[in-house]
């Protein structure tokens, strides 16, 4: 009788599973979802109870274990030449497993920290492919330009919601009037990612009794302002430079 080989079973399995759509179409809705929650558990609008809102993270972070592990699996982890390869991949699988890892200690800001996630959304390889198929494409060049500008508002929004509900968290108590709730804090982090002066007005009042609130407030701004901005003046020189080659 020919000795099962349990390994390959689950290898393939795992690679069954991560090839199918269904399974990360799901993984991004509970991402989406959860997110979600977590949003409204810092606004002024109780949708959930604290009780529903544990159970919904406890759940969700169980289900994230799984993902992780098909992903991780569904790779070809034991050849070496695909590792080098997808290098990028694992990284992410990583960072993603760490996320998912302190969520689990026993602190409601832990827990909130799974709306990381949401920055999965933006490296999902449905998403991703469709900014250079439509630079191929056939669609006229202002088309093209203006759908790369949509993608990088759409890391912006997604950057922001994820800085408000850390801004909530860890400065709410202290000055709730710009980051109290989370339409508060939306509107504090517009307000520094579009004028750097009012940098002034929301860093120095938390660095009189939050001394590290300075890596917040300034990681925000390098990324959002130095950083993505800046992408879409790029977008707009290549436009420009497209536009004078044809």
């Amino acid at each position: 009788m020919p000795k099962l080989d349990l390994e390959s079973r689950f290898y393939n399995f795992c690679t069954r599973i991560n090839d199918s759509l269904s399974f990360q179409l799901f993984s991004l809705a509970v991402i989406i979802f959860v997110s979600f929650v977590i949003g409204t558990s810092i606004s002024t609008y109780e949708i959930f109870t604290n009780q529903q809102i544990f159970l919904i993270k406890i759940i969700c972070s169980i289900y994230f274990v799984f993902e992780i592990t098909v992903r991780y699996f569904g790779h070809s982890v034991w050849d070496s030449r695909s590792i080098v390869g997808d290098k990028f991949s694992y990284v992410g699988i990583y960072i993603d497993a760490f996320v998912i890892f302190i969520s689990f200690l026993p602190y409601a800001f832990f827990s909130n920290l799974l709306v990381l996630r949401l920055f999965r959304i933006l490296a999902q390889p449905q998403i991703t492919r469709l900014v250079p198929k439509i630079a191929i494409s056939n669609f006229s060049i202002i088309i093209d330009t203006g759908i790369k500008i949509l993608y990088v508002a759409g890391i912006i929004v997604v950057l922001t919601y994820v800085y408000s509900i850390i801004g909530v968290a860890l400065y709410s108590a202290s000055h709730p009037a710009e980051w109290g709730n989370l339409g508060t804090a939306v509107l504090s982090l517009i307000a520094i990612l579009l004028n750097d002066d009012t940098i002034t007005f929301f860093l120095f009042p938390l660095l009189e009794e939050h001394p590290n609130a300075w890596i917040f407030v300034l990681s925000f701004v390098f990324i959002g302002n130095l950083t993505i901005l800046n992408l879409i003046i790029a977008i707009l020189i290549d436009l420009l430079k497209t536009k004078d080659e044809n």
